[in-house]
């Protein structure tokens, strides 16, 4: 029991076989859709930055909401690619204190921040960024923070919680406000490491606050 390790690994989609040319609209499609959103990129300009025809794009995407949509489950496939490995022996704040300083690296380089936009202001009205961001920006980090919780309920001989709602509050706590700020706000601090440091800081201290009996008994292996 001294060295249970937690991974975050959703399950990946086995890739599809792609050519040359295609490759090349999917890289240029991400890249402009990311840097544009779905309204601010053209096929022209796909086409364009890829260095291919506009036919050669239609002959193989009959519209841009299909580019669109594997684009966007492609990538927060790829860029909500967290994994986590550590003993949760560790004292609560100092597990926790890794975790979110990681969550934040994260969820906050500029490619995360340019698809969350993407899923902010388009999930309502394309499935592909609903799914993936469930998929793979959500369900396996809340996943992941409730098979801790729970286990570290039960090394506390039964304290009664709700894990899953308990782990939403977390995730919630570690990303706000700075996430929003950069997504919404476009507003970056100066020293985004020392940024991120205070974030998870604050979101963990509130977090032990609800919770506090996790700080209260940390010896939980012998």
């Amino acid at each position: 029991m001294a060295n249970i390790i937690e991974t975050v690994a959703p399950e990946r989609r086995v890739a599809k076989s792609h050519d040359l040319r295609t490759k090349r609209i999917l890289s240029a499609a991400e890249r402009l859709f990311l840097a544009h959103g779905f309204d601010g990129a053209s096929m022209d300009d796909i086409a364009f930055d890829a260095g291919v025809s506009k036919r050669t794009v239609y002959n193989r995407y009959i519209s841009k909401e299909e580019l669109f949509d594997e684009v966007a489950y492609g990538a927060c496939e790829s860029i909500f690619n967290f994994s986590f490995d550590e003993c949760i022996s560790l004292p609560a704040r100092d597990y926790l204190m890794i975790f979110a300083e990681a969550l934040l690296r994260m969820r906050l380089s500029p490619e995360s921040i340019s698809l969350q936009r993407n899923i902010s202001f388009r999930s309502h009205r394309r499935e592909s960024l609903a799914s993936g961001y469930e998929s793979f920006g959500t369900k396996p980090i809340i996943e992941l923070l409730s098979k801790y919780l729970e286990e570290k309920t039960r090394l506390m001989n039964g304290a009664i919680m709700d894990e899953t709602e308990a782990a939403w509050t977390l995730f919630t706590l570690i990303r706000e406000p700075l996430e929003s700020q950069l997504i919404m706000l476009n507003i970056e601090p100066e020293d985004m490491d020392e940024a991120i440091t205070q974030q998870a800081d604050r979101g963990v201290t509130k977090f032990l606050t609800l919770y506090p009996h996790f700080e209260q008994k940390t010896a939980f292996f012998s």
